[in-house]
């Protein structure tokens, strides 16, 4: 145990080093003055209208969580999917990274009667579907803008690649592509006993969701809505700081970075979201110290929500009032 927490100790000292290395590097020769000024004179309004589009995903997030919890059988009241979220967005400031808020939700499907197979299974699907939106969204930007193309080479390749794996693991969940699951979780080799074992027990909560098509269409439908929220709040906010790109730039932009960010190797993403925000804006012509303004209005507004969400979570009732588990679907291994 102690070994463990020297390890996480040692993880989350590393991530903060990180985090000020790359704040410092950014800063060293930026204009002060002219990054408050950014912020100073953004415009409120724009501001305002951006910070109420994370409710707007909040609402889309939790139709999609409600669409895959009845696919497992179990029905919870929408408003019960939105605190939870809503508070998942306190843990996910708290903790070094995005898995608290995971944690917290996994916790209230199991709360609610699911079990620890379903909890993870529909979590790790969720997020399957808003990552697979991304990857979409970014896929197709990467071929249509040039600026970033150029500056990242194969980066067509590698959003391709994602793409096509994640397009055979969803044909595994949701369709016949299930078989070559089962094959490869019967085949009777010794040193494949330890990853069959891993992969049954996170799989075992997905089983539910085989024959599912009209769960994926509609799930897809949701996940491409609230990307295009998430993308449109981000342009809006460069509109409030004045600052001028391309929507294109930033159709693959916030794909781009949202998928950097989701790598655990900062705390909160502090450090890399700035250095990420300089590089792709200094491809359309913007100055970094605008672009560092823009990495901090969206650091502040992901602290607000953090802050929200607390406050929802001290209001909150322990337990919805109508909650109905049909089935239970498989215990965990």
């Amino acid at each position: 145990m102690k070994k463990n927490n020297f390890k996480n100790n040692l993880l989350i000292i590393g991530k903060a080093l990180l985090s000020a290395g790359l704040i410092i590097w950014l800063l060293r020769g930026a204009d002060f003055d002219r990054i408050w000024m950014t912020v100073k004179t953004a415009n409120a309004t724009y501001l305002v209208v951006a910070f109420c589009m994370f409710y707007i995903g909040y609402l889309v997030i939790a139709l999609r969580w409600r669409l895959l919890l009845r696919a497992q059988n179990i029905h919870a009241p929408l408003s019960y999917l939105l605190e939870s979220f809503t508070i998942a967005m306190l843990f996910n400031n708290l903790l070094p990274s995005t898995i608290g808020g995971d944690a917290y939700r996994m916790y209230d499907i199991w709360k609610i009667g699911g079990n620890k197979s379903q909890s993870f299974s529909i979590i790790l699907i969720d997020r399957c579907f808003g990552m697979f939106a991304l990857v979409c969204y970014g896929f197709i930007a990467a071929i249509l803008a040039e600026e970033v193309r150029d500056a990242v080479p194969g980066l067509v390749f590698y959003l391709g690649s994602i793409l096509v794996a994640m397009l055979i693991f969803m044909w595994m969940v949701f369709g016949s592509g299930v078989g070559l699951l089962d094959w490869f979780l019967n085949l009777k080799i010794s040193f494949l006993s330890i990853p069959q074992r891993i992969v049954r027990k996170l799989t075992s909560g997905l089983v539910l969701f085989r024959g599912r098509g009209d769960v994926l269409i509609r799930a897809l439908f949701l996940s491409y809505l609230l990307q295009l929220n998430v993308i449109i709040h981000f342009i809006i906010v460069t509109y409030a700081l004045g600052i001028d790109i391309p929507w294109a730039g930033m159709f693959i932009i916030i794909p781009l970075a949202t998928l950097i960010m989701l790598l655990p190797v900062s705390i909160n993403g502090v450090g890399v979201r700035e250095a990420i925000f300089v590089f792709f804006f200094a491809l359309y012509g913007v100055m970094a110290e605008s672009a560092i303004a823009f990495a901090w209005v969206a650091l502040a507004m992901l602290l607000a929500q953090g802050i929200i969400g607390g406050i929802v979570f001290i209001l909150r009732r322990r337990k919805p009032e109508s909650v109905r588990v049909e089935n239970r679907g498989p215990e965990a291994y």
